[in-house]
């Protein structure tokens, strides 16, 4: 059970008809607004007003009125080779990333530009938290995630399904532009402080960088995800 907090979060669960044991609602909101109770009801949903103190005690002050309670998502393994498209197919594996903040914000632009997985470690990596729910803004709703053993071997997998392979580095030689969008590819965003493991950098078919003119030579990875993944996006047929 994990609890998802937020005007989105809670909206984006229940459209997506997601699993929830229970909704908890301000008990000052239905004033402002007026379709939250009928939409629960129509769509079956238990749920309770709350005052605000109670609110903010059991939820993050940052609840907007909407919180609940729901069943925990559904994360895959190793199994996920299998679920992958055979052409077109978008893949992004993170490697480090240990903030919920950044994952939930990198979750927000999977959805956004309908990656098909994301493929975390199960060391080194932050889990699915309440926080990543909340930042992610109900996109995790529809994100299929999953945890595997090793990257390395997941990596190799890809490669067999035709997967082409895609690290991300600033010493990287080749723009997002210079790839072609209509290849299967597999994306790889390494940690803010360590950036990809020297093993990956190894094992990808290209390195690519983001063209920068400023006097920051880095970004925050969800930053420098969300643009990969925009100019990587799947061509319109």
């Amino acid at each position: 059970m994990i609890k998802i907090y937020g005007k989105n979060c809670i909206y984006e669960a229940i459209m997506s008809k997601a699993p929830l044991k229970k909704v908890f609602i301000l008990d000052t909101l239905p004033k402002k607004d007026k379709n939250i109770i009928d939409i629960l009801e129509k769509r079956g949903y238990s749920y309770q007003l709350l005052s605000k103190d109670k609110m903010d005690k059991e939820f993050s002050q940052s609840n907007q009125g909407y919180a609940a309670y729901r069943e925990d998502y559904k994360i895959y393994g190793d199994e996920f080779i299998d679920m992958i498209p055979e052409n077109g197919g978008r893949v992004l594996l993170l490697d480090g990333i240990q903030d919920p903040h950044n994952l939930g914000a990198i979750l927000r632009s999977v959805d956004a530009f309908s990656y098909d997985f994301v493929i975390l470690p199960k060391n080194r990596s932050v889990f699915i938290t309440e926080v990543v729910a909340h930042v992610s803004t109900g996109a995790i709703e529809y994100v299929k995630i999953a945890y595997v053993n090793s990257l390395l071997t997941a990596v190799n997998r890809l490669h067999e399904k035709n997967y082409w392979v895609l690290g991300t580095d600033a010493k990287g030689k080749i723009k997002t532009e210079d790839i072609d969008k209509s290849l299967n590819l597999a994306v790889i965003i390494g940690s803010e402080g360590f950036g990809m493991s020297k093993t990956l950098v190894n094992q990808s078919d290209f390195l690519i960088t983001i063209p920068m003119t400023g006097h920051v030579n880095s970004l925050n990875a969800s930053v420098s995800a969300g643009i990969v993944l925009k100019d990587l996006k799947k061509e319109i047929e």
